[in-house]
């Protein structure tokens, strides 16, 4: 079935069917970012130099610690530490 006809066919879909179809979604959405997030995961160490773009801007720094879903990171030029989510991270 494609995009568009789901989308053509969602107001035909009872209160509880539509129940069921967001939590199919949410379910999908969780599993692929948990999958993303192990193979970040097993790419970075501690030590690798990283940046991202966050609130701030562009940021450069080095990873002091890899948890389950985000990186604690040590920013270059400053005395904060950042908890990155592992998906914004490049390794430079």
């Amino acid at each position: 079935m494609k995009f568009a006809d789901v989308m053509d066919n969602v107001s035909a879909l009872s209160e509880a069917q539509l129940g069921r179809l967001n939590r199919a979604v949410i379910a999908e959405m969780k599993g692929r970012r948990n999958y993303d997030a192990a193979l970040k995961r097993r790419t970075l160490s501690e030590g690798d130099r990283v940046s991202w773009t966050g609130r701030s801007g562009y940021t450069e720094g080095t990873i002091v610690r890899v948890k389950r879903k985000k990186a604690i990171c040590k920013v270059d030029g400053a005395w904060t530490n950042w908890d990155v989510p592992l998906n914004m991270l490049t390794v430079l």
